[in-house]
Protein backbone atom coordinates (compact mmCIF):
# COMPACT_ATOMS: atom_id res chain seq x y z
CA UNK A 1 0.00 0.00 0.00
CA UNK A 2 1.52 3.33 -1.01
CA UNK A 3 -0.15 5.83 1.31
CA UNK A 4 1.65 8.73 2.90
CA UNK A 5 0.58 10.97 5.76
CA UNK A 6 1.84 13.93 7.74
CA UNK A 7 4.39 12.77 10.31
CA UNK A 8 5.12 9.42 8.70
CA UNK A 9 8.46 8.07 9.83
CA UNK A 10 11.13 6.88 7.44
CA UNK A 11 10.55 3.24 6.54
CA UNK A 12 7.12 3.15 8.20
CA UNK A 13 4.80 0.96 6.17
CA UNK A 14 1.07 1.68 5.99
CA UNK A 15 -0.94 -1.52 6.41
CA UNK A 16 -4.42 0.02 6.10
CA UNK A 17 -6.09 3.42 5.73
CA UNK A 18 -9.39 3.78 7.60
CA UNK A 19 -11.89 6.23 6.15
CA UNK A 20 -15.36 6.82 7.59
CA UNK A 21 -18.04 4.73 5.91
CA UNK A 22 -20.17 6.76 3.42
CA UNK A 23 -23.40 5.75 5.18
CA UNK A 24 -22.28 7.68 8.29
CA UNK A 25 -21.79 10.80 6.16
CA UNK A 26 -25.22 10.42 4.56
CA UNK A 27 -26.86 9.95 7.97
CA UNK A 28 -25.12 13.06 9.33
CA UNK A 29 -26.34 15.10 6.35
CA UNK A 30 -29.86 13.69 6.76
CA UNK A 31 -29.81 14.82 10.41
CA UNK A 32 -28.85 18.34 9.32
CA UNK A 33 -31.65 18.40 6.74
CA UNK A 34 -34.15 17.19 9.35
CA UNK A 35 -32.94 19.80 11.85
CA UNK A 36 -33.25 22.62 9.28
CA UNK A 37 -36.77 21.54 8.29
CA UNK A 38 -37.76 21.19 11.95
CA UNK A 39 -36.36 24.64 12.78
CA UNK A 40 -38.24 26.20 9.87
CA UNK A 41 -41.45 24.39 10.88
CA UNK A 42 -41.23 25.59 14.48
CA UNK A 43 -40.77 29.23 13.43
CA UNK A 44 -43.56 28.87 10.86
CA UNK A 45 -45.92 27.56 13.57
CA UNK A 46 -44.93 30.34 15.95
CA UNK A 47 -45.71 32.77 13.12
CA UNK A 48 -49.24 31.36 12.82
CA UNK A 49 -49.79 31.84 16.57
CA UNK A 50 -48.53 35.44 16.46
CA UNK A 51 -50.11 36.80 13.23
CA UNK A 52 -48.64 40.31 13.65
CA UNK A 53 -45.10 38.92 13.34
CA UNK A 54 -45.90 35.97 11.04
CA UNK A 55 -44.17 37.27 7.91
CA UNK A 56 -41.02 38.32 9.78
CA UNK A 57 -40.77 34.98 11.67
CA UNK A 58 -41.28 32.99 8.49
CA UNK A 59 -38.59 34.93 6.62
CA UNK A 60 -36.16 34.63 9.54
CA UNK A 61 -36.96 30.91 9.84
CA UNK A 62 -36.39 30.41 6.14
CA UNK A 63 -33.08 32.30 6.10
CA UNK A 64 -31.76 30.62 9.25
CA UNK A 65 -32.82 27.19 7.99
CA UNK A 66 -31.00 27.74 4.68
CA UNK A 67 -27.87 28.94 6.51
CA UNK A 68 -28.04 25.94 8.87
CA UNK A 69 -28.48 23.62 5.91
CA UNK A 70 -25.59 25.04 3.88
CA UNK A 71 -23.14 25.28 6.78
CA UNK A 72 -24.12 21.86 8.15
CA UNK A 73 -23.73 20.09 4.82
CA UNK A 74 -20.43 21.85 4.12
CA UNK A 75 -19.10 20.95 7.57
CA UNK A 76 -20.11 17.28 7.33
CA UNK A 77 -18.62 16.94 3.85
CA UNK A 78 -15.37 18.51 5.11
CA UNK A 79 -15.17 16.29 8.19
CA UNK A 80 -15.88 13.05 6.35
CA UNK A 81 -13.51 13.95 3.51
CA UNK A 82 -10.51 14.79 5.69
CA UNK A 83 -10.87 12.34 8.60
CA UNK A 84 -8.41 9.48 8.21
CA UNK A 85 -6.75 6.87 10.37
CA UNK A 86 -3.67 4.88 9.45
CA UNK A 87 -2.59 1.49 10.70
CA UNK A 88 1.13 1.06 10.17
CA UNK A 89 3.71 -1.49 11.18
CA UNK A 90 4.66 0.83 14.10
CA UNK A 91 1.45 2.51 15.29
CA UNK A 92 -2.14 3.56 14.74
CA UNK A 93 -2.61 7.26 14.03
CA UNK A 94 -5.88 9.18 13.68
CA UNK A 95 -6.43 12.57 12.04
CA UNK A 96 -9.69 14.37 12.93
CA UNK A 97 -11.05 17.70 11.77
CA UNK A 98 -11.96 19.84 14.80
CA UNK A 99 -12.51 23.20 13.11
CA UNK A 100 -12.31 24.63 9.59
CA UNK A 101 -8.67 25.50 10.26
CA UNK A 102 -7.30 22.74 12.52
CA UNK A 103 -6.90 18.98 12.61
CA UNK A 104 -5.96 16.88 15.61
CA UNK A 105 -3.57 13.98 15.44
CA UNK A 106 -3.58 11.11 17.93
CA UNK A 107 -1.09 8.27 17.69
CA UNK A 108 -0.50 5.15 19.73
CA UNK A 109 2.60 3.05 19.12
CA UNK A 110 2.21 -0.73 19.30
CA UNK A 111 4.62 -1.02 22.25
CA UNK A 112 2.25 1.29 24.22
CA UNK A 113 -0.98 -0.48 23.20
CA UNK A 114 -2.67 -2.98 25.49
CA UNK A 115 -5.75 -4.24 23.68
CA UNK A 116 -8.34 -3.53 21.03
CA UNK A 117 -12.10 -3.28 21.36
CA UNK A 118 -14.42 -3.48 18.38
CA UNK A 119 -18.10 -2.70 18.84
CA UNK A 120 -21.08 -1.32 16.98
CA UNK A 121 -23.30 1.50 18.28
CA UNK A 122 -26.57 -0.12 17.17
CA UNK A 123 -28.15 -3.08 15.41
CA UNK A 124 -28.41 -1.33 12.02
CA UNK A 125 -24.71 -0.51 11.92
CA UNK A 126 -23.83 -4.02 13.15
CA UNK A 127 -25.83 -5.57 10.31
CA UNK A 128 -23.96 -3.29 7.86
CA UNK A 129 -20.61 -4.27 9.45
CA UNK A 130 -19.95 -0.68 10.57
CA UNK A 131 -18.61 0.02 14.04
CA UNK A 132 -15.97 1.52 16.27
CA UNK A 133 -12.39 0.43 16.92
CA UNK A 134 -10.89 1.42 20.27
CA UNK A 135 -7.18 0.77 20.86
CA UNK A 136 -6.35 1.19 24.55
CA UNK A 137 -2.90 2.07 25.94
CA UNK A 138 -1.18 0.11 28.69
CA UNK A 139 -0.81 2.87 31.25
CA UNK A 140 -2.56 6.15 30.48
CA UNK A 141 -6.32 6.02 30.86
CA UNK A 142 -8.32 8.19 28.49
CA UNK A 143 -5.51 8.26 25.94
CA UNK A 144 -6.96 5.58 23.69
CA UNK A 145 -7.33 5.90 19.93
CA UNK A 146 -11.00 5.60 18.98
CA UNK A 147 -11.96 5.37 15.30
CA UNK A 148 -15.67 5.48 14.44
CA UNK A 149 -17.64 4.47 11.35
CA UNK A 150 -15.21 1.67 10.40
CA UNK A 151 -16.28 -0.84 7.77
CA UNK A 152 -15.49 -4.48 8.74
CA UNK A 153 -14.82 -3.25 12.27
CA UNK A 154 -14.68 -6.71 13.88
CA UNK A 155 -12.24 -8.06 11.29
CA UNK A 156 -10.08 -4.96 11.60
CA UNK A 157 -10.12 -5.28 15.40
CA UNK A 158 -8.90 -8.86 15.03
CA UNK A 159 -6.22 -7.67 12.60
CA UNK A 160 -4.98 -5.09 15.13
CA UNK A 161 -4.96 -7.79 17.83
CA UNK A 162 -2.80 -9.87 15.47
CA UNK A 163 -0.41 -6.93 15.08
CA UNK A 164 -0.23 -6.50 18.88
CA UNK A 165 0.38 -10.22 19.45
CA UNK A 166 3.04 -10.34 16.75
CA UNK A 167 4.71 -7.15 18.02
CA UNK A 168 4.91 -8.47 21.59
CA UNK A 169 6.01 -12.03 20.77
CA UNK A 170 8.04 -11.84 17.54
CA UNK A 171 8.63 -8.16 16.69
CA UNK A 172 10.71 -8.97 13.60
CA UNK A 173 7.66 -10.52 11.90
CA UNK A 174 5.68 -7.26 12.03
CA UNK A 175 7.68 -6.06 9.01
CA UNK A 176 6.28 -8.89 6.86
CA UNK A 177 2.61 -8.58 7.82
CA UNK A 178 0.25 -8.34 4.87
CA UNK A 179 -1.96 -5.25 4.60
CA UNK A 180 -5.57 -5.57 5.73
CA UNK A 181 -8.04 -6.21 2.90
CA UNK A 182 -11.61 -4.99 3.58
CA UNK A 183 -13.48 -7.85 1.97
CA UNK A 184 -15.61 -10.74 3.26
CA UNK A 185 -13.79 -13.71 4.74
CA UNK A 186 -12.54 -16.05 2.06
CA UNK A 187 -12.16 -13.25 -0.51
CA UNK A 188 -9.12 -11.50 0.99
CA UNK A 189 -6.44 -12.80 -1.32
CA UNK A 190 -4.23 -9.83 -2.20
Amino acid sequence: MTSEFDGQQEGERVLYVITPHPIAKHLAIARIVFLAVFFFGVLFLIGTVVPAQAMMLQVIGFILSIVLLLVGIWWNLTVYKKSRSYITDRRIIRFDVVSPFFMTKRALFWNEALKTKAYSPNFLFRSLKIGTIDVEPQLATGEDVRVTDVYYFEDLGNYIDKILFTFKNTPSEVAVLHPFVPKPKGQRDT
